[in-house]
């Protein structure tokens, strides 16, 4: 797969894959469709913004606050056709990006159903870890996800993820049951050599 990265003083950079552009939201791409897949129950039913209705203001405020500020969060919108459809995201929040420590979280959803199942967030993985991984000094970047979400599981497989730890009874599922959360996690050099393999 080949990608581009193309740098932006205090913005994110945009990120050419295959199919995909990741690249930052804009307010303009706050669509009633984006707004529709982020309230939808199959999409986000492992997510913790299932546990909050998103209007239009929320999601607003959000993209004003964390987004148009580059600075910790980085949240990209992931886009096809030519990077004119928003149909997911793939972010690393501010709470989870540790510079002292060079490590960030990483989290995904593809909320377009158009395009569920067809690799969007295993390309979007795969982008943002080689930016990472080349244009910042990140030593180390990790995910979590709750028990039972195989198609995450499986994503962060395909991307090198390795498998580190499970929390017991850590989360409450969107059916009220308490599941354990799963870690992964992939190094700098756990990735040269899995890239290089």
């Amino acid at each position: 797969m080949k990608i581009e990265i193309s740098e932006r003083e205090n913005m994110l950079p945009i990120i050419k894959s295959d199919r995909l552009i990741l690249r930052d939201i804009s307010l303009s791409d706050i669509t009633q469709d984006y707004i529709d897949w982020l309230n939808d129950y199959d999409t986000v039913k492992f997510l913790e913004i299932r546990l909050i209705n998103q209007t239009r203001e929320r999601v607003e405020a959000y993209i004003r606050q964390k987004v148009l500020d580059t600075s910790n969060c980085k949240h990209f919108g992931i886009y096809d056709n030519n990077g004119s459809r928003l149909v997911g995201t793939i972010t690393i929040p501010e709470i989870n990006y540790d510079l002292f420590h060079s490590t960030a979280g990483i989290s995904f959803v593809i909320g377009n159903k158009d395009v569920q199942g067809m690799g969007y967030a295993t390309e979007a993985l795969k982008s943002l870890t080689y930016y990472m991984f080349n244009y910042t000094n990140i030593e180390k970047l990790w995910g979590g996800y709750y028990d039972g979400h195989t198609a995450t599981e499986k994503i962060f497989k395909k991307c090198g993820f390795i498998y580190e730890a499970r929390l017991k009874k850590q989360l409450i599922n969107y059916k009220g049951e308490r599941v354990d959360r799963i870690f992964v996690g992939l190094l700098r050099d756990e990735y040269l050599e899995y890239t290089h393999s």
